[in-house]
């Protein structure tokens, strides 16, 4: 007879305690029996089953890839875009530092095509956001246009595709130096105007996984020559 099997037949088992260990796939010479004469009670398969999960650890944590985020601050002269929409104020016509600021992002992302896939940008207003797909090839009356019926409308672009969302922040003499990325946006640029209204405090964070910062600071570069230098956004 095998040794194992004698060994078996002798333990002292209740029939519940047999049972429990049969479905448990226990052996009963791993217990220790807690009854009379060291018979094996159901508590002892119980009370065993417990401390072996007990004793399982837990399992690890997923790990989650801390964003990339990458930062960058400048300071814009306002001076010679100040005039001329002041001279074209005078001819009786008007334009909006937003729609000149929406042009030369345009126009960054047209001459540095490196810094992201494609070129909508997401305008932040009050809860919502409007997502402006073809602003590089649009005359500045149209995008006036455009702009000022976005204006009147209570439509939320949150859900739609955008490279950079832009966000204008109230005049104010405070220099923004953090801000969070917006979901499914790459870059985020805030402005914030003095209250001089001749300098624009600038920054324009990225996600430097999927923007090349290189390319980042290219763009930026280029969009504060286009608003320092007005006169080009208009050809």
């Amino acid at each position: 007879m095998n040794m194992t099997v004698a060994q078996t037949q002798r333990l002292a088992v209740s029939p519940y305690a047999r049972r429990l260990a049969r479905e448990r796939d226990l052996p009963l010479s791993t217990l220790r029996g807690s009854g009379p004469g060291g018979r094996i009670l159901a508590a002892d398969v119980l009370s065993f089953v417990a401390i072996s999960t007990h004793d399982i650890p837990p399992a690890a944590a997923p790990t989650i890839a801390a964003p990339r985020i990458a930062a960058f601050a400048a300071s814009i002269t306002l001076g010679a875009l100040k005039d001329l929409l002041g001279a074209i104020e005078v001819l009786g016509k008007s334009l909006d530092f937003d729609e000149i600021l929406l042009r030369a992002v345009g126009r960054a992302f047209a001459e540095v095509s490196d810094a992201a896939k494609g070129s909508a940008m997401a305008l932040e207003l009050a809860g919502r956001q409007a997502v402006f797909a073809t602003v590089p090839e649009m005359p500045l009356t149209s995008l006036r246009a455009v702009r000022r019926a976005v204006l009147t409308d209570n439509r939320d672009d949150a859900d739609k595709p955008a490279v950079l969302s832009l966000r204008l922040l109230p005049a104010s003499d405070i220099r923004p130096l953090a801000m969070p990325l917006l979901p499914g946006r790459a870059m985020r640029l805030t402005i914030s105007i003095n209250t001089a209204g001749d300098h624009a405090e600038c920054l324009l964070t990225i996600d430097a996984a999927s923007v090349d910062e290189t390319a980042a600071v290219a763009w930026f570069a280029t969009l504060k020559s286009a608003i320092e230098h007005p006169l080009r956004l208009f050809v």
